[in-house]
């Protein structure tokens, strides 16, 4: 029997502290995918929120499609978080964003993943872990 190995897509899903859901930014080209979703779409956001107790059939269904759901608990967000300056460029780093706020001067940024960070400080910003700025999602 012939056996393949599909890429997938990976997505983190963020835990958003207290608000009893996940949040995630993903473009779905199938349809179908999307269509499946689209209640838990926030189009002024561009993003997913998703109740908690939906997630185990988002992600089996996402599952379906070879996408690769990893839930990131509210502790585990800071290696995803980035600060720049306020009134800075930070288009590029925006679009790569799950969520962002404004802390004082400066906006957070937790982004999509692991490598956008690491894009987002190449382009002006610093991890959050090497400021004095607390923040939870």
């Amino acid at each position: 029997m012939p056996t393949f190995d599909a890429d997938t897509t990976e997505i983190n899903a963020f835990k958003v502290k207290d608000a009893g859901l996940y949040i995630f930014s993903q473009y779905f080209d199938q349809e179908e995918v999307f269509d499946e979703l689209r209640e838990w779409y926030d189009s002024e956001q561009y993003r997913f929120e998703v109740p908690t107790d939906e997630m185990d059939r988002v992600e089996s269904f996402l599952d379906e499609y070879f996408y690769e759901v990893t839930r990131v608990a509210t502790d585990d967000i800071e290696t995803f978080c980035v600060v720049k300056r306020k009134y800075t460029d930070h288009a590029d780093i925006l679009r790569n964003s799950v969520y962002h706020t404004s802390q004082g001067n400066n906006t957070v940024f937790v982004m999509q993943d692991r490598p956008s960070a690491e894009q987002a400080v190449e382009q002006g910003a610093t991890y959050l872990a090497d400021t004095d700025i607390e923040f939870n999602l």
